[in-house]
């Protein structure tokens, strides 16, 4: 009985488009360009995707110098008052030269 009482539902449900499989279909299918999916036309769509990998660089080499400053530091701070090396710092090494810190 309860079989017959979702089947019955589900059947009139589908046919107001408020829900079931089809729909669904083509929502996953209906379009393959990404550009459409974000409400954007081609051109839009690229330009964003160029500023984004832009702006992903620029936190990347932000973050990579700041990265070496910090190691930089930290040899210093380590040479002036005679610190052993960490087990965890030794891998962090100044890649530029002595300029990087001053």
């Amino acid at each position: 009985m309860a079989f017959l009482m979702k089947t019955m539902i589900s059947s009139q449900v589908k046919n107001l488009g408020l829900g079931g499989r089809p729909e669904e279909k083509k929502e996953e299918g209906g379009t393959s360009d990404p550009a459409a999916a974000q409400g954007m036309t081609r051109e839009e769509y690229e330009e964003y995707q160029k500023q984004v990998i832009e702006e992903k660089m620029e936190r990347d080499a932000a973050f990579t110098q700041k990265k070496a400053e910090r190691a930089c530091l930290r040899v210093h701070l380590r040479e002036k008052y005679r610190l052993p090396k960490g087990t965890e710092n030794s891998l962090h090494i100044c890649p530029f030269s002595q300029e990087c810190c001053g």
